[in-house]
């Protein structure tokens, strides 16, 4: 049995309208993601936030996972690891 390992990663959108795509991406593997109210930037209208799930993967290969996801949809992932954010 593989054992699955609770994750967070980092991911900003420079255009907010791209989070409900992604939003969506992620929920159909199973993660969701959440937007940080208290982080933003004064100069562009990126959206932060985490995601969050599960995952069998090392935790080196949960940045370029997340990233194959939410990439081509806008998102860049910033920082990820085992845990919660």
């Amino acid at each position: 049995m593989t054992r699955q390992e609770r994750f967070a990663a980092e991911v900003l959108f420079l255009d907010p309208n791209d989070v409900p795509r992604a939003r969506k991406a992620l929920a159909a593997v199973g993660c969701e993601y959440a937007i940080d109210p208290d982080a933003h930037d004064p100069y562009s209208a990126a959206v932060f936030g985490m995601v969050t799930g599960t995952t069998e993967l090392a935790e080196l290969e949960i940045g370029g996972w997340v990233s194959g996801i939410v990439g081509p949809l806008g998102g860049d992932v910033v920082e990820w690891g085992y845990g919660e954010p």
